[in-house]
């Protein structure tokens, strides 16, 4: 058991550290907003993939992956999402990204339509499904690995871009190529 859950962290670790929409964009909302003002979009990405560990655990996350039509429309409305929140960032003509952009709200609409995560958590439920324990506890224990993961590494790329943000003294040049950065994954996301 001890390996398997073992697995499953560095599994976490590389999931949650790897850039990532969710990444990209707290790196660019501490560029341009400080990782402070970036805190409600944190809490929105992690509620929003707790909204997806419980959706997996109940059985929905099995429909969603096979169901090719909802799969596919989920990496659409993804994509569309974050290219959006990343263009209206990108149309302020002042170095700072407007607050309204990095909500809680918006956080938290992020994982629940990436198909990444649904087929992150799936992933990691089919690796621990050997450990003789029942599928609530199971989730439990991804629950609180990805959580713990996704707290440090989506912050560590929040306080990345406030450092980056303030040595270049918050030019507007850094924060959109963040943005722009964040755009072209997006869209390399599409293509493969």
């Amino acid at each position: 058991m001890i390996s398997t859950v073992l697995s499953l962290i560095f599994f976490a670790m590389f999931m949650t550290g790897s850039p990532g929409p969710g990444n990209l964009l707290m790196m660019a909302g501490g560029s341009s907003l400080g990782f402070r003002k970036s805190i409600h979009f944190l809490l929105g990405l992690v509620t929003g993939k707790t909204f997806v560990n419980f959706a997996i655990a109940i059985g929905l996350g099995v429909f969603v992956v096979e169901n090719k039509i909802i799969f596919e429309s989920l990496k659409y409305i993804s994509s569309a999402f974050i290219i959006y929140l990343s263009i209206s960032s990108l149309r302020n003509k002042n170095y700072k990204t407007d607050l309204s952009k990095f909500t809680f709200k918006n956080g938290l609409l992020v994982h629940p339509l990436s198909p990444k995560t649904w087929s992150m958590i799936i992933l990691a439920q089919s690796q621990i499904s050997d450990i003789n324990l029942s599928q609530i506890q199971r989730s439990l224990i991804i629950w609180v690995i990805f959580t713990i993961g996704q707290v440090i590494f989506h912050s560590s790329w929040g306080i990345a871009g406030s450092i980056l943000g303030k040595a270049f003294d918050n030019n507007i040049w850094t924060n959109r190529s963040i943005l722009i950065i964040t755009i072209l994954f997006v869209i390399w996301f599409l293509l493969n």
